[in-house]
């Protein structure tokens, strides 16, 4: 009995009478009685020892083992000793061990408050099963909103960013302390009221670090106006890679032509195949009808703005999308379709050099060298292996001693005019062709972390003179960003407003608007970066629970988890 007398949640107000085990059920009941000889009045506070009367509370607690445990609590009822007290007989409170009509001990629902933090509603009450917890996602999610969140203090730098309940209708914005890398609220909208009258709520913060909206600039400089905004760097770098793309979009043909030149110099392997890939031909390359099309409602586009007319409107009177509208205004010339190719993945991609050299040496058997990839892990069919293996006897050399084989339905496929044609044995593929996007990151990207080929693009792109003053200004900013070199800042944008480029002018233009912002965030060492791995965490912690994550439980579980 002493040994069992352990288990009890207090042991110094509570005695072990007896206990029963139920190994059918898997249920230990422990009958339980209070020792405590006074009660305090829970209204007047006033000690008594008269006892009225006596009941039990039947109470959960945390499981014993494989064994489900049940405390029968024998407590007293007693009478008030002030006779000014409303109450004149109250309930004994135990509470270190259960709170008043609970019906668990206070271990036990701080247990199942842990875990629904942990694991939000459903995937808490499953593993709450197979450890003895039987409770379901709703007892876990009661148990989550009588959690109190802590206060929320006043940090001295202090993280802003927006976050989605749901993408492209509503949105919230979190607030995070940048030194104690914590949440500290989440809003209900991204409103610059709904910032401004929690900075004034909170005043004391010093450091205010943000994106680049124009939101959170006046709602900062409303409600703490004395703070230091500071503009992340990341988020400066998104936005040049944006103005770099747009440039590479005006000047496509001189993208064009550097990639036409990258392709020339790349030599395929002699006597091996080509690759078979699933290309999608550009509208373009299809025929001149799309290119006309869109040229027409590009020229219509801009000319209906002109007039004074909405962009609503002059999409619904050409039949486009009001996004492609909008592309149209952007671009001050024409914006060409990008090629792309999209290599689809097969299963017996691994396996192409063993065939090709296997095929080469003269074993030419389909049926053995199916058997063979097998052996080393190949899940296909042999009608994959086949129609590999009848592209290499194609494109092998054939012995004059033979007749001509009649050609195979995949290589008539491949004649021109007839699709794509086949693949390199040895896994061989064309270069992805160069686009505004990926150009744009090429010329972003760090230089010691570029190839040997990814250089010679960039020399390529440089010497176009369409693109050098572009490529230069682009890499004069990320130097003195990733430096943080404030000194510099003045210079660059005196370039880029003098420079012929409408992008770069407008982004100048930008960061001019932001200037205190943008050096403060050349000059700091404050980022943004923590806010966004919350904002990762919150979008996990919102799909987690979707469709029950509203703005009090996401604000419970992420600030009380973290």
């Amino acid at each position: 009995m002493d040994f069992l007398q352990q288990f009890l949640p207090c042991q110094s107000t509570l005695h072990l009478e007896s206990w029963d085990l139920d190994s059918t059920n898997r249920q230990m009941t422990f009958h339980v009685s209070s020792t405590q000889a006074f009660a305090c009045c829970p209204v007047c506070n006033q000690l008594t020892q008269s006892v009225h009367s006596h009941y039990e509370r039947t109470l959960r607690d945390l499981p014993c083992v494989d064994f489900c445990l049940t405390i029968l609590l024998q407590v007293c009822k007693f009478f008030c000793s002030n006779k000014a007290c409303k109450r004149r007989i109250f309930t004994e409170r135990l509470p270190q061990v259960a709170v008043p009509w609970a019906r668990k001990t206070v271990r036990f629902a701080e247990h199942l408050s842990s875990i629904g933090l942990a694991l939000g509603g459903a995937a808490a009450a499953r593993l709450s099963y197979q450890i003895n917890y039987g409770s379901s996602r709703n007892t876990m999610l009661r148990a989550i909103a009588k959690l109190e969140p802590p206060p929320a203090p006043t940090p001295k730098i202090l993280g802003v960013d927006d976050f989605a309940f749901r993408r492209g209708h509503h949105y919230g914005t979190i607030l995070v302390d940048l030194e104690q890398h914590r949440t500290i609220a989440l809003l209900p909208d991204r409103e610059a009221k709904t910032l401004v009258a929690w900075l004034e709520e909170h005043p004391g913060v010093e450091i205010l670090s943000r994106d680049r909206s124009k939101t959170y600039k006046s709602a900062m400089s409303e409600g703490a106006p004395n703070a230091i905004q500071v503009a992340d760097r990341f988020h400066l770098l998104k936005n040049l890679q944006e103005v770099l793309e747009k440039v590479f979009h005006s000047n496509y043909p001189a993208l064009k032509s550097v990639d036409a030149a990258l392709l020339k110099s790349e030599v395929p392997e002699p006597h091996a195949p080509e690759s078979i890939e699933k290309n999608e031909v550009p509208p373009d390359e299809q025929g001149p009808r799309s290119r006309t099309r869109r040229l027409h409602n590009y020229q219509q586009t801009h000319a209906l703005k002109q007039q004074g007319y909405r962009v609503t409107d002059i999409a619904h009177h050409l039949g486009i999308a009001k996004r492609t509208a909008y592309q149209y205004l952007s671009h001050p010339v024409f914006p060409e379709h990008q090629p792309y190719t999209r290599k689809v993945p097969t299963v017996i991609e691994p396996y192409k050099d063993y065939l090709y050299q296997e095929w080469m040496a003269g074993r030419q058997n389909s049926q053995q060298l199916f058997e063979e990839v097998q052996e080393q892990g190949f899940k296909g069919s042999y009608g994959t292996v086949a129609r590999y293996t009848r592209q290499l006897h194609q494109f092998s050399p054939r012995d004059p001693s033979k007749p001509k084989a009649r050609p195979a339905r995949e290589s008539l496929n491949n004649l021109p005019g007839r699709g794509p044609k086949p693949a390199p044995a040895g896994g061989i593929t064309q270069p992805k062709p160069l686009t505004p996007k990926s150009a744009s990151w090429l010329v972003m990207r760090h230089m010691d972390e570029l190839t040997a080929e990814e250089e010679e693009t960039l020399t390529q792109l440089s010497g176009q003179p369409e693109l050098s003053d572009a490529i230069t200004l682009t890499q004069s900013f990320l130097l003195l960003v990733r430096k943080q070199l404030p000194q510099h800042l003045d210079n660059w944008l005196e370039l880029a407003k003098n420079s012929t480029l409408k992008p770069f002018q407008k982004f100048a233009k930008g960061l001019i608007d932001d200037y205190a912002a943008v050096k403060a965030g050349l000059t700091l060492e404050v980022s943004n970066g923590p806010v966004e791995g919350l904002n990762n965490k919150l979008k996990m912690l919102k799909r987690q629970m979707y469709g029950r994550a509203g703005l009090d439980l996401l604000n419970k579980r992420l600030t009380l988890s973290s």
